[in-house]
């Protein structure tokens, strides 16, 4: 008997069966686009092996290759995935929705992963975002961070004709543990791409150095470039001992719990906001070397990119401060954050922080 000769009750049970086969070995399951991109992701961008894609996702072993012909059928595979299929992840669309963003793409992780496997691959979903995106005679602001790094490290060797690579604030500093200009430069090594480097420290010490150093004509350049970008990366920091403004040696403890003490959860390219995203004012904010709050807020095309557990309250305030466009994170970063936006509180959409 034909498929199309099968009698409904036939047909219904069928695609129980078909359903059912997605089921983990917990009791998650899985719809079948979710599936076919975590398969596709940890088979194609972790390199694992069908066998242990099958353990990780509780699935057998010939699901997991019929999984990958169907993602290599609808195109996903080809001579580089495409980005869009981490938006197929459950969580994608309800994060979209909250927050007004215009698109969320979520990287898969494994049980096993380490904090530094899952910095790797949301830098490489980074990279693939911006492979897949970049246009010529385009001008691309950045933030730095080390999640920053990790997607210029990614970067195929691409060029992009035309392509300007602008830093959104400050990174002048002694190398520390992490130099700041080590991102920008990167990342126009792999773009070749024409680079503005702000040559100031991220935080000086007084407003009256802020305002004669604004004044320069190569930082005041630097910064218009900056303004004029069509697509922004930036990282979203936290407000904690370990924060990249700490490590960099831009601020010590005692400024960071002033900031703390004020409400602030996290900071994207040094301008700091509480868990409901509202601005928090004071003596850093005023002495930062970057785009101003109003200038962030004009930018176009804003990609956030963070993950990990100390920064859930930090990607949460950073989505409601409306100054993002899109979100890549990892699964389950994602699922911590649906969890703590589950309590009453409103989203706010682009451009809504006072």
């Amino acid at each position: 008997m034909k498929q199309n000769q099968l009698s409904p009750k036939i047909q219904s049970a069928k695609r129980r069966r078909k359903k059912m086969a997605l089921t983990t070995a917990g009791t998650t399951l899985l719809g079948e686009q979710e599936a076919i991109a975590r398969v596709i992701w940890l088979y194609h961008h972790r390199k694992f092996t069908q066998e242990k894609v099958a353990q990780e996702l509780g699935l057998s072993r010939p699901i997991v290759m019929r999984l990958l012909r169907q993602g290599t059928g609808q195109g996903l595979v080809t001579l580089s995935l495409r980005v869009d299929m981490l938006q197929r992840l459950e969580g994608s669309e309800r994060i979209t929705q909250q927050f007004g963003l215009k698109e969320v793409f979520l990287v898969p992780t494994s049980k096993a992963d380490t904090e530094v496997d899952v910095l790797r691959a949301l830098g490489k979903a980074g990279a693939m975002y911006l492979q897949a995106n970049l246009k010529p005679d385009q001008i691309l602001t950045i933030s730095w961070s080390q999640t920053l790094l990790e997607v210029a490290r990614a970067l195929d060797y691409q060029p992009v004709s035309g392509l300007v690579v602008a830093q959104s604030f400050g990174g002048l500093n002694g190398g520390i543990l992490f130099n700041p200009s080590q991102v920008t430069s990167l990342f126009a090594e792999k773009l070749h791409a024409r680079a503005y480097h702000l040559y100031v420290p991220a935080l000086v010490a007084t407003q009256e150095l802020h305002d004669i150093l604004l004044a320069d004509p190569g930082v005041r350049e630097a910064l218009e470039v900056a303004r004029q970008a069509s697509l922004s990366m930036v990282g979203i920091g936290v407000a904690a001992p370990n924060a990249a403004m700490i490590q960099t040696g831009f601020l010590d403890l005692a400024a960071m719990h002033r900031l703390k003490a004020r409400g602030a959860v996290g900071d994207i390219s040094g301008r700091y906001f509480d868990v409901q995203g509202n601005r928090v004012p004071g003596d850093v904010d005023e002495r930062i070397m970057g785009l101003s709050w109003e200038d962030l807020r004009q930018l176009q095309n804003v990609v956030g990119v963070a993950s990990g557990p100390d920064k859930t309250e930090a990607i949460l305030g950073a989505l409601r401060t409306g100054l993002l466009d899109y979100l890549i994170t990892d699964d389950e970063t994602a699922m911590r954050l649906l969890r703590r936006i589950e309590e009453p509180t409103v989203g706010a959409v682009k451009g809504s922080s006072p």
